[in-house]
């Protein structure tokens, strides 16, 4: 993880911690050069087009949920991330799935 501390203010009062996961600057950088990603935002009706969105860093989300590109190896990461985190509780697969479902997307 990059970890980076901002602070604001002229005596530094205020502190903010922003927490970058490499994993999803792994994420953005296969999102660029998947085109199979772009095309089914392309080829979305309007209904489901307005429900993708890319944020001011150039990352594609459908709805609140990060879009991971077809990419077996970070899809498995994905996967792994979540089974080994600290912040998932994962009783079984069904669970996990549900999980993860509401923070990632793919096709």
């Amino acid at each position: 993880m990059d970890i980076e501390l901002c602070i604001r203010g002229t005596k530094g009062y205020w502190a903010s911690l922003k927490i970058k996961p490499n994993l999803i600057l792994r994420i953005k950088e296969a999102q660029k050069e998947d085109v199979e990603l772009w095309v089914v935002f392309q080829k979305s009706d309007e209904d489901e087009k307005m429900k993708f969105q890319v944020d001011d860093d150039g990352v594609m989300w459908f709805g609140d949920r990060l879009c991971v590109p077809s990419n077996p190896t970070l899809r498995e990461a994905v996967l792994l991330e979540a089974h080994s985190s600290h912040f998932f509780i994962h009783p079984g697969s069904t669970k996990m799935y549900e999980d993860l479902k509401q923070h990632f997307w793919w096709n």
